[in-house]
C-alpha cells in the first residue's frame, strides 16, 4: 500500500471518529433549551419544561409571551410570568 493511500485512510478514519463523537456527545435540543434557560433565573425546571414543550420549542414564542406578561404584570416573580404563560398556552390549546 502507498504511503499517499495510507494517509488518506488516516484522514478518513479521523473524520469518521469525529462525526462519531459529534452525533453521541449532543445533547437533545429539548436538554440544551432547558439548559439554556435553567441558568436565566429561579424558576422551576419543570415548569420551565413543560413552557418549552407545549410551546413546541420555539423560543421566540416564550419570549414574546414572557415580554408581554411583563409588561403587563410588573413586579411579578420569574416563577409567576412562567406560570402565567404556561397557563395561557395550555388555555389556548385547549388542555
Amino acid at each position: 500500500m502507498s504511503i499517499g493511500l495510507t494517509v488518506l485512510l488516516i484522514i478518513i478514519g479521523v473524520v469518521l471518529l469525529y462525526c462519531a463523537l459529534e452525533h453521541f456527545s449532543k445533547k437533545s435540543r429539548a436538554d440544551q433549551i432547558f439548559e439554556e434557560w435553567q441558568s436565566k433565573g429561579t424558576v422551576d425546571p419543570d415548569t420551565r419544561r413543560r413552557a418549552i414543550v407545549i410551546a413546541g420549542h420555539d423560543m421566540a414564542r416564550i419570549e414574546r409571551l414572557l415580554d408581554s406578561a411583563r409588561r403587563s404584570n410588573p413586579d411579578r416573580s420569574e416563577q409567576w410570568y412562567w406560570e402565567k404563560i404556561l397557563y395561557d398556552m395550555e388555555r389556548d390549546r385547549g388542555v
